[in-house]
């Protein structure tokens, strides 16, 4: 049914072009981000005011100097009120790691070629029902937002570092093996709504490309609920594939670096444990 996913599902470009943009923008490109520097002046927030964070956001409302200077503005508010700046070191999960792990397989493993973090998300061995029955939909956001946190202070400075340039996306690889409908609840949904408006509205254009993999065919019903909350953008960058994935990952992930059971040579901690070039840094 491999064959079939192309006609269903879209594909992206995995190109090395779009890895560093960030790094060639255009001269065009490069007076807008100036003209946003003087326009948004002392509401700069620190920790969010570098070049290439306000490139983003540039890019995340298609160079349009009023539409980012309001995404930005929202989100210093938002940072601002939830007290988002502080929640990495006051902010501890209501459950252990080892138990959201078990019900919710997570992790970040090493890099890909471009020196970029490689997400992983167990989607099919996620148990929605008793995840939420220990933690509530508020926890999860917080966790959530917490994440979020820890990538953007501690994993990227130390791909960055490790790679000898700067880091700021990342690439997702989302497991569908074991997926059933009954892990779509309405809960999941809400959550999955408040998870896609924090990710692009508060950390636009971390995505660096994501593969969807051993895709089901009850999926396509669960895309038709996902799709319209993702911008194109965002869609672009994601491509569904059912059980022929390994040559797709292997574009863009060394073999060293690629999990055994996606066909790799690096084996994962049974803990799920994030393993990369932050290791030092996170236990510090």
């Amino acid at each position: 049914l491999d064959y079939l996913f192309s006609y269903y599902y879209p594909s992206s470009s995995l190109n090395d072009e779009d890895a560093f943009w960030y790094l060639d923008v255009t001269s065009n490109e490069s007076e807008k981000l100036e003209e946003l520097k003087k326009k948004l002046s002392s509401k700069l927030h620190p920790g969010q005011d570098d070049d290439i964070t306000l490139l983003r956001f540039l890019k995340a409302r298609n160079f349009d100097l009023e539409k980012t200077a309001t995404m930005y503005l929202d989100m210093v508010e938002w940072r601002t009120t939830e007290k988002i700046d502080y929640m990495l070191t006051n902010y501890t999960p209501p459950i252990s790691n080892e138990k959201i792990m078990k019900l919710y397989p997570h992790y970040y493993h090493k890099t890909d070629k471009y020196g970029r973090p490689i997400y992983i998300e167990m989607i099919g061995q996620t148990d929605a029902y008793n995840l939420l029955e220990e933690i509530s939909i508020e926890d999860l956001i917080c966790y959530h937002i917490w994440s979020w946190e820890l990538y953007q202070r501690t994993y990227l400075p130390a791909c960055s570092k490790a790679f000898g340039k700067p880091i700021v996306t990342t690439t997702v690889i989302i497991d569908l093996n074991g997926l059933s409908m009954k892990n779509f609840t309405l809960s999941v949904q809400k959550l999955l709504n408040s998870f896609s408006k924090i990710d692009q509205d508060y950390y636009p254009e971390h995505l660096g490309a994501m593969i969807v993999i051993n895709t089901p065919m009850i999926f396509r019903g669960i895309w038709m609920a996902i799709q319209p909350l993702l911008q194109e953008r965002t869609r672009r960058k994601i491509t569904i594939l059912g059980t022929d994935y390994y040559s797709t990952l292997r574009q863009i992930i060394p073999d060293e670096n690629l999990p055994t059971f996606f066909g790799g040579k690096s084996e994962v901690p049974d803990s799920f444990e994030s393993v990369g070039p932050w290791i030092s840094e996170v236990s510090k």
